[in-house]
């Protein structure tokens, strides 16, 4: 089997797991969308943003990993290409999980005080 084609498999199964969580989450958003419109769009939006960010990243990773092994990039010129990308990928994480958070407290009224 092809060496690349073997690590895409791999990094789909590696993030498989997440990728049902964000799913799930675009799915309940859907769902509820109509009795918690605000909470449900931030939790539609940052679904969607680590849904896509992640199915991304991964393809960019295989991308990368087979133009390493047809170019014969070294360690080092692979590692800093790559750390570059997550960096930036994990940014954008960073936003999708800040739009589930703000929706964990949108529209939330004042609770009394005890």
């Amino acid at each position: 089997m092809n060496p690349a084609a073997t690590f895409l498999q791999q990094q789909i199964a590696y993030a498989s797991p997440a990728l049902l969580v964000y799913l799930a989450g675009v799915v309940l958003a859907i769902v509820f969308i109509r009795k918690y419109p605000m909470p449900a769009m931030l939790t539609l939006g940052g679904g969607l943003v680590l849904l896509i960010t992640t199915i991304i990243l991964t393809l960019i990773q295989y991308y990368l990993f087979r133009y390493r092994l047809e170019n014969a990039w070294s360690a080092a010129e692979y590692s800093r290409v790559l750390s570059m990308i997550t960096l930036a990928a994990n940014i954008v994480r960073a936003l999708g999980l800040s739009l589930w958070l703000a929706a964990v407290f949108v529209g939330r009224r004042q609770g009394k005080s005890a």
